[in-house]
């Protein structure tokens, strides 16, 4: 039987060639969206997309049952399961109904000793006609 890893939200991947991985995520093309991916990483590497009937999503639990199962059907040991969604800030952002620019105060680029103030460099003082 498959045995499962229950990785942190905010843990790193595993390395190597010979991994069967479950992360819940933001979608890339989404924010809004949670997308449940299976990647079963080795000679012939496959990405799943976890989807119920008729498209629906997938709760975790189940979804780390079935990953279980199909990864034991491909002779994988271990799978591994991260859902990123599960941190503090992820969580944030899901009360916030998906929106994540409530942290947009911390992920600012100011630097008064350089003299930029703003998070792009267009914000920054200009040096030789150019900007930046």
């Amino acid at each position: 039987m498959t045995d499962i890893i229950r990785l942190s939200p905010t843990d790193p991947l595993p390395a190597g060639h010979h991994n069967a991985i479950l992360i819940r995520r933001f979608g890339e093309d989404d924010p809004n969206a949670i997308v449940t991916e299976l990647d079963f990483y080795g000679a012939h590497p496959v990405m799943l997309i976890a989807v119920g009937p008729a498209g629906a999503p997938v709760e975790w639990e189940d979804a780390v049952q079935t990953a279980r199962h199909a990864a034991g059907l491909r002779g994988y040991a271990r799978l591994y399961t991260v859902d990123r969604t599960a941190g503090l800030r992820a969580q944030a952002v899901l009360a916030h109904g998906g929106d994540h620019s409530i942290f947009a105060a911390e992920l600012s680029d100011t630097d008064e000793a350089d003299g930029v103030r703003g998070a792009t460099l267009l914000d920054a003082p200009r040096a030789n006609g150019r900007v930046g």
